[in-house]
């Protein structure tokens, strides 16, 4: 490969793209020589004519044309390659890894993966499904550096960022018995109507995990199955306000009242992380860009 084949590939397609040498300069900042020599070096190395001669030096031969698509693609990579060493350069990281909590709010966290992916085109994210059953000591071991979650309490060696609160409470489609009965609902209603429950692992034992208040209990580590199956009637389950927020404005699913308030419990909203390990500046972009969206505020990560 020639030493200097992206910068003449850069050359070539500015050309193309603005019409003319000059034109070409202009746009790369370079001497009209310097794109003139590249061009002439590239088609050198090609061993034919890329563009015309005469007045229409900007205009692609036919081998010229059949070429352009891989030159763009080159350039971009090389650009690419680029910005990546330099933010490698800074500290920044080259991958996150994040757990997320099956009740976590989905569409407030994909706004703010949008407006962050913006401004960190090469970040290399790895999500993955979890629930307060495993997710504190996931994050200590070391291989996660983030848990999206939604907690009543945070634990001393855990730091977090507050993005806000969410109320729990139970959810069934609208023909199951529950939606039929009057609200709210007394704690016994719920005892033998199958509940549909999360469970990340089968080496979870469930009953001594979460909020379990039926004897008739579906486990499912898919948080789409299971409001697949909560809307078809298989059961209820209980939910965060927003995780069945579209079923519910179809009309599909209702959310159920109870007398006993372990059935509307509130908990924080956050983005958490071990204490001991601070997030780069690839972390602190996701961790403000959450903030952003999900509370107005631009606080930077302390």
């Amino acid at each position: 490969m020639h030493p200097n084949l992206i910068d003449h590939l850069t050359a070539f397609c500015a050309i193309v793209d603005h019409g003319s040498l000059t034109a070409a300069a202009k746009e790369l900042r370079r001497p009209i020589s310097s794109i003139s020599y590249s061009l002439a070096q590239l088609e050198s190395y090609c061993g034919f004519a890329l563009l015309g001669r005469g007045t229409n030096r900007s205009e692609l031969t036919e081998k010229g044309r059949a070429l352009l698509a891989e030159a763009r693609s080159v350039v971009e990579r090389g650009r690419s390659f680029t910005t990546h060493a330099a933010s490698l350069e800074k500290g920044e990281e080259t991958r996150l890894r994040v757990l997320v909590d099956v009740l976590f709010p989905r569409a407030d966290m994909t706004r703010a993966l949008a407006e962050f992916s913006r401004a960190h085109p090469l970040a290399r994210i790895q999500f993955f499904n979890s629930s307060l059953a495993t997710l504190w000591d996931d994050l200590r071991e070391g291989n996660i550096d983030f848990a999206l979650t939604l907690a009543a309490a945070i634990p001393s060696d855990i730091a977090a960022r507050d993005l806000g609160s969410e109320t729990l409470g139970p959810v069934c489609a609208v023909g199951h018995r529950l939606a039929q009965l009057p609200q709210p609902l007394a704690m016994r209603a719920f005892d033998r109507e199958r509940q549909i429950y999360y469970v990340g692992s089968p080496a979870i034992d469930m009953e001594r995990v979460g909020r379990l208040f039926s004897t008739d209990v579906w486990t499912v580590n898919d948080v789409e199955s299971i409001k697949g199956m909560v809307t078809a009637g298989l059961g209820w389950c209980f939910s965060a306000d927003s995780t069945f927020e579209p079923e519910i404005r179809r009309g599909e699913v209702v959310r159920l009242t109870c007398e006993d308030m372990q059935f509307h419990p509130v908990r924080t909203v956050v983005v958490a992380w071990p204490a001991h390990r601070r997030p780069g500046p690839l972390g602190r972009a996701l961790v403000e860009a959450l903030t952003r969206v999900m509370t107005g505020s631009s606080d930077p990560v302390d």
